[in-house]
């Protein structure tokens, strides 16, 4: 389906992109950073045209090659706001590209927060529920069992309002989406009331933390351990709810 006006937007050559890792990097023809929806449209217009396919990065912490691309990139950081927080429902609505960081600072303001986290921060919405960020402890699925409802652009340039009632199967498929599914604008979180947590870490090695991984398990809600590959340290972190 033909856009209904004319394409407009630009897109940088010679960028070079890399994961935070430094594990993987690639040369994108064209790197675009929209800064509305249209532009998106645009930009997967233009990419039908030329026959070429489109990736999309956030904060590009994954590990894994997923956000390469030789093709086209879009970066959704100019995509960013906070669209909407009801405190009755204790839900907010966000735009693909905000950084978990800067949606809890505004959550704290009206005393909510997200469930669970994994240990990094600088990610996007879109990107930590796309890939399958992990979290911590065992009792909480991750961020996209939290996820009530999201907006998905096609790449016909077709929105979607996906949720458990709006098109529930693809809702089940977008949470998760690897970047195959198409474009996600935004996401509604399902919040809780702040909690503040009382961090506890300590050194062990990885073959005693293993042999006791269920006992850790139990003692602490949010609980992670640091593996210094190549050594036998390990450093575990508990995370646990207080009042203090």
């Amino acid at each position: 389906i033909p856009i209904p006006f004319p394409i407009q937007v630009h897109g940088k050559a010679g960028v070079k992109f890399r994961n935070w890792a430094g594990t993987y990097g690639s040369s994108p023809e064209l790197y675009f950073q929209p800064s509305s929806v249209q532009e998106i449209q645009e930009i997967l217009e233009l990419a039908r045209q030329r026959r070429r396919r489109v990736k999309v990065v956030g904060g590009g912490h994954s590990p894994s090659d997923i956000a390469c691309s030789e093709d086209f990139m879009i970066h959704m950081g100019k995509i960013n706001r906070i669209l909407r927080v009801d405190k009755e429902k204790l839900q907010v609505t966000v735009e693909a590209g905000i950084l978990l960081s800067e949606l809890n600072r505004e959550l704290d303001k009206h005393g909510m927060a997200l469930e669970n986290l994994g240990a990094v921060s600088e990610v996007t919405a879109a990107g930590v529920i796309g890939t399958g960020t992990h979290n911590t402890g065992i009792d909480l699925g991750i961020l996209p069992t939290q996820v009530v409802a999201l907006s998905l652009l096609l790449a016909s340039g077709e929105i979607l309002e996906c949720s458990e009632s709006v098109n529930p199967e693809l809702f089940q498929a977008a949470r998760l989406h690897l970047g195959s599914l198409g474009i996600v604008l935004s996401v509604t979180f399902r919040c809780v009331p702040e909690f503040r947590l009382l961090e506890v870490a300590f050194p062990s090695t990885l073959s005693q933390v293993l042999d006791e991984l269920e006992e850790h398990l139990r003692r602490s809600r949010y609980f992670r351990f640091l593996w210094f590959p190549h050594t036998e340290n390990v450093r575990i972190i508990y995370q646990d709810p207080t009042s203090q």
